[in-house]
């Protein structure tokens, strides 16, 4: 190489030194060079030498560009393009450092399938235990389950887990082993995106899956609790006047949710246990009832879907709260079946 081709080579490299934020980006080397100065000055208080300039570390200067894309997306490319000079290395690496942690993925999934693991593991074992042992089995399982889990911070995560099949077959072997609280996070989840997770869920057609561990957690629930969930159907939907509960009653696993929450209900009513209910829940449980008699009605007998399990006390739950007359409108619609 000649003189002026190694001289463009170290220029090229020192220009790659060039740093916004030294301190920050080379952070080595400005704590040597801080502790080389503090070194020098106290030899120079002594009197051990003259004062010098210790050597320092010279970068050429470049203009630095107003604007400056490193990274450029075109569109109907796979991925996508950097663009980067030796001017400016610094700023494409910091690009596709931050782009990096923007893409990560999301650690929900495989902390359930962990836990999971490890409840049924332990499950394995305690099964070899005696019959004496059962109640304290249940509780080490449930701590299991519930330990380090939190489905309502990371409840945008979660619904990524319940967009595909393997996360509504983990969420449903898991929910049993959960403590209750966090059942019921997944349940009031699950029925405020409800109309979200049936679209997502239109080709695969796997949430059913979820039908069986939810409705055990909607048997256990107090009224008060119920009303809660019930309204996250009675909501509009965001930018629409259309009801979530309109939506159920073309999914299979949305109107079988429905009728599971209904049929506790009535269950809790028709029971001789206190409810407790807080102020008002009595006055949302007659209007939520009167609501899905009105969308039920208008909806076409070829839209409304079977349920995958009908209650047998829904009858009379709608004839404690409707009339004759709504009732006979609902059987001329063609939903006589759920009466039946």
């Amino acid at each position: 190489m000649t003189r002026k081709e190694k001289d463009w080579v170290i220029k090229v490299q020192m220009m790659q030194l060039q740093s916004e934020n030294p301190h920050l980006d080379d952070y080595y080397y400005q704590a040597y060079y801080h502790r080389l100065e503090r070194k020098q000055a106290e030899e120079e208080l002594l009197g051990g030498r003259n004062k010098q300039e210790p050597p320092k570390l010279v970068t050429p200067y470049i203009q630095k560009m107003e604007i400056y894309d490193s990274v450029v997306r075109i569109a109907g490319s796979l991925g996508q393009v950097a663009m980067s000079t030796c001017y400016s290395p610094r700023r494409a690496i910091d690009a596709v450092h931050h782009a990096l942690q923007e893409e990560v993925p999301s650690l929900l999934l495989p902390q359930m399938f962990l836990q999971l693991l490890e409840v049924e593991e332990t499950q394995r074992k305690m099964n070899l235990l005696p019959e004496e042992q059962v109640g304290g089995r249940v509780c080490v399982l449930q701590g299991l389950g519930s330990s380090g889990l939190s489905f309502r911070e990371a409840e945008d995560e979660f619904l990524q887990v319940l967009c595909v099949r393997k996360g509504k077959k983990l969420t449903a072997r898991l929910l049993p082993h959960l403590a209750r609280e966090q059942a019921e996070e997944i349940l009031v989840t699950v029925t405020r995106h409800l109309p979200f997770l049936m679209r997502k869920d239109a080709l695969d057609e796997s949430l059913p899956v979820l039908y069986g561990p939810l409705s055990e957690m909607v048997g256990r629930m107090t009224f008060s609790e119920l009303i809660e969930v019930l309204q996250e159907l009675t909501r509009p939907l965001a930018g629409s006047t259309e009801l979530p509960l309109t939506m159920t009653f073309k999914n299979q696993f949305g109107i079988s949710l429905l009728y599971a929450l209904l049929s506790h209900g009535e269950r809790l009513l028709s029971s001789d246990m206190p409810l407790e209910p807080h102020s008002g829940d009595f006055e949302k449980w007659t209007d939520t009832v009167f609501l899905v008699a009105r969308e039920l009605s208008q909806v076409p007998k070829t839209a409304l879907v079977e349920p995958l399990f009908l209650p047998s006390n829904l009858l009379s739950l709608f004839c404690r709260y409707l009339d004759k007359q709504t009732i006979h409108r609902l059987e001329r619609e063609g939903t006589a079946w759920c009466y039946s």
